[in-house]
């Protein structure tokens, strides 16, 4: 028996800046996942109780191969830490979509100016190294994408969608004076670009009405809608996989039902699959990048 499109059960972890958004301290719910560090289960389905990453190494060639990439969604009341991310050996290149924002709310990504590594050590622990970096103030629906070996720290008052290839290495550079996590200047200046921000990511309408929020090699992002895309959009997992994460509204697709928070998968076994939106429908559909772009005009 093949594998059908299915529900995922997030993995929540507390942490230090969470906000009670996806419960009380919880910081990250990581919704589709087969990392060890927070495994996401199937909560629909043949599969249902099992871990995504069991069905997956059982029966890969359902899903074209190994699920590569990692999509949660992050609860920032407070900064997260000043970080950078490998660019080789356990990479993560990572793209964040808003949710919700307060006003003035944003993040640190990259340096205002090309800066050395002595320089960003030393602020690192005097405690200044945000004064060099580049302020972006966000609102909801936005998207940025953060290239492996990028500077960054998400700003407290944000709630985000993030999608990013699947690890869990962080260097912290600085923590904002919190005690207990250790940081790690020496690797994590190693892998850093200490220039400017990346370029923000340009928007693009494709052929079905979404928007292309987000197109990397690794990944890409659509915001699907019934404003968009009309009462059907279709999730068409090519030769890998689809998932879709619900905003808003309410959708269903293969019979189940996709609410605000929830993750559907479509694997390729399951084939194109049309999701029927309802009134207010917001979602966002991703997937790996297959290096083809079937619906971009």
């Amino acid at each position: 028996m093949t594998t059908g499109a299915f529900l995922l059960e997030p993995s929540l972890a507390e942490r230090p800046w969470g906000g009670t958004r996806l419960g009380d301290g919880i910081g990250e719910a990581w919704d589709l996942s087969i990392h060890p560090n927070g495994p996401a289960r199937i909560r629909s389905g043949t599969h249902a109780g099992r871990e995504l990453a069991a069905v997956v190494d059982e029966r890969p060639a359902d899903f074209g191969g190994p699920i590569d990439l990692l999509a949660k969604r992050l609860d920032c009341a407070r900064n997260l830490s000043v970080q950078v991310h490998p660019r080789e050996g356990d990479p993560k290149t990572e793209a964040w979509v808003v949710l919700d924002a307060e006003p003035g709310a944003g993040v640190y990504l990259g340096f205002r100016e090309p800066v050395d590594a002595d320089e960003v050590a030393r602020r690192s622990l005097d405690g200044s190294v945000a004064d060099v970096l580049e302020f972006v103030e966000l609102a909801v629906g936005d998207a940025v994408l953060v290239p492996a070996g990028t500077v960054h720290a998400i700003g407290g008052g944000l709630v985000l969608f993030e999608l990013q290839q699947s690890s869990d290495t962080t260097y912290r550079l600085f923590d904002w004076g919190r005690e207990g996590r250790e940081l790690h200047l020496d690797a994590g200046l190693a892998c850093a670009d200490l220039g400017p921000p990346p370029a923000r990511p340009v928007a693009a309408t494709l052929d079905d009405g979404a928007t292309r929020l987000v197109d990397c090699p690794h990944f890409w992002v659509d915001r699907i809608g019934r404003d968009l895309t009309g009462p059907e959009a279709l999730l068409d997992p090519r030769s890998r996989w689809v998932a879709v994460h619900g905003v808003a509204g309410q959708a269903t697709l293969d019979g189940l039902v996709l609410g605000p928070g929830d993750t559907a998968v479509v694997p390729a076994s399951a084939g194109s699959t049309a999701l029927l939106a309802g009134d207010g429908f917001v979602g966002l559909r991703y997937g790996p990048g297959v290096g083809d772009e079937p619906h971009r005009r």
